[in-house]
């Protein structure tokens, strides 16, 4: 059954949880994006207790702002409180998996486990500012190839 999580600023969040177990919530990628998990976590409901959501602004959920790290796991935190879960595994997928990482990083006594499927890494340069190196080339010629001499 499809439930409202209400945040700390107003913003409604749709919710479901399914399944029997310990709690696993359910980060879908994006920004943007909405929660397209439902296949997975019904894979695993005879096993665990799914909580999926979708973030706010995307899919189900109101689209108002601020749109920002922090928000959104302040975001996740309400989805915790709303299901009354002291603790829990968090699966994250692309960025929903930094947005995971981020709130193990920032709640580590709050999360068992986490799985990071296909994230963006930790890198906190925002994107399109990152300096990269033009010495990609190695610095001196292969003396051989393989198989040739």
């Amino acid at each position: 059954m499809d439930e409202t999580v209400l945040t700390e600023d107003g913003v409604r969040l749709w919710a479901v949880r399914s399944g029997a177990g310990g709690p696993v919530v359910f980060c879908h990628g994006g920004p943007g994006l909405w929660d397209t998990l439902g296949d997975v976590a019904a894979l695993l409901s005879d096993k665990v207790t799914v909580h999926r959501w979708d973030q706010r602004g995307c899919g189900r959920s109101e689209r108002r702002g601020p749109y920002a790290m922090a928000r959104s796991v302040a975001d996740l935190d309400a989805v915790r409180r709303h299901f009354g879960l002291a603790r829990m595994a968090l699966l994250g997928h692309s960025w929903g998996a930094q947005l995971a990482l981020q709130y193990a990083l920032e709640h580590p006594g709050r999360v068992s486990k986490l799985v990071y499927v296909s994230g963006t890494g930790i890198d906190q340069t925002p994107p399109g500012t990152r300096r990269t190196s033009r010495t990609c080339a190695p610095t001196s010629a292969p003396t051989s190839v393989v198989g040739k001499p």
